[in-house]
């Protein structure tokens, strides 16, 4: 159980990213504001600012591995603006009072749409189309429909619900397998069934889809290995929008060689950028994006606006939405 936060009349919060003024307004009128962007391209900026008494730290969990703290050591609350807070999550983090919170929802609607633009892409030949374009081939290709097939969520939470929501509306039959399938499921629950994380090579034998929507833990660090992949139908497709440290890629780029499956589409990696020289590039079953599903023209909205509603929270001495577990990593 996270510590639960005690009352603060006016927080003090330190931002890594620059705010639109829209929301600074907001956020000044309930808490003190210091603003010192970083990109997370270089190394980070030593801070300019005295932040002996600054308890909020509003910052990217994805690249941030919180050496801030040595100058901010009274940091009671972090918000990552990235559902992943893997850079974070050293043991003195896990076993501090620090709560945490992540921007978990303001994303799943942006990768579930990206997620099923993949899907119909993959059904409809179109990798295979935009090639033959390129050659000015007019050639017939194979198609698959989507009402006679299956899919396979693997890490199914909030991203899952929403994947498996647009799914079965275009017909297909889904299952969402998660780590406990015995906690409370949804009433709307759209997905045909939810199976035990225990259960997931019975899921990828007899899926024609396989999403992964895993987050980083120590149990799915590389949890799509070779045996696993070998477990795909031979025209199966892999789509992952979760963590790129989930597949052990040399075995994957083995399957895709031996064209044991049918594809993959990769929007995550285990090193970002994809280096120009990687074999992936140059395969024609494959399909890259560039860490971008989570990508929406309301996303920076979206973001700032929740972290509003739980900056008044704390302000309150209040819970928090969204508050993840250390110890799980989500």
């Amino acid at each position: 159980m996270e510590k639960v936060i005690v009352e603060k009349k006016q927080p003090k919060v330190y931002f890594r990213r620059n705010v639109p003024e829209e929301f600074l307004s907001k956020y000044k009128e309930i808490s003190q504001v210091i603003i010192e962007p970083w990109d997370f391209k270089g190394e980070q900026p030593i801070p300019t600012k005295d932040l002996e008494d600054c308890d909020v730290l509003f910052t990217v969990g994805l690249k941030d591995d919180l050496e801030i703290l040595k100058y901010a050591p009274n940091i009671k609350w972090i918000h990552s603006v990235s559902v992943g807070i893997d850079a974070m999550l050293n043991e003195q983090i896990k076993n501090s009072d620090i709560v945490i919170t992540n921007s978990k929802g303001v994303t799943s609607i942006p990768i579930a749409e990206h997620t099923i633009a993949l899907i119909t892409s993959f059904a409809r030949g179109l990798p295979k189309q935009y090639k033959n374009q390129a050659r000015q081939l007019w050639t017939d290709i194979s198609v698959i429909d989507l009402d006679t097939s299956t899919v396979g969520i693997i890490g199914y939470g909030e991203i899952g619900y929403q994947i498996a929501k647009r799914c079965k509306s275009l017909g297909m039959k889904v299952i969402g397998c998660r780590r406990n399938s015995n906690g409370k499921r949804r009433e709307d629950c759209p997905a045909d069934s939810v199976v035990d994380l225990s259960e997931v090579n019975k899921v990828i034998e007899c899926s024609d889809f396989i999403v992964l929507a895993l987050p980083a833990t120590e149990e799915t660090i590389h949890f799509m290995d070779k045996s696993r992949l070998k477990k795909m139908k031979k025209n199966g497709y892999l789509i992952n929008i979760g963590r790129g440290n989930t597949i052990v890629e040399k075995d994957l780029l083995d399957v895709l060689k031996e064209g044991e499956i049918g594809g993959v589409a990769l929007d995550v990696f285990d090193k970002e950028p994809l280096p120009k020289e990687h074999p992936f590039w140059m395969l024609d079953n494959v399909i890259i994006t560039p860490h971008i599903a989570y990508k929406s023209a309301r996303h920076a909205e979206r973001v700032f606006m929740m972290f509003l509603q739980n900056l008044q929270l704390y302000s309150e001495g209040k819970p928090l939405l969204n508050v993840v577990n250390k110890q799980l990593g989500y």
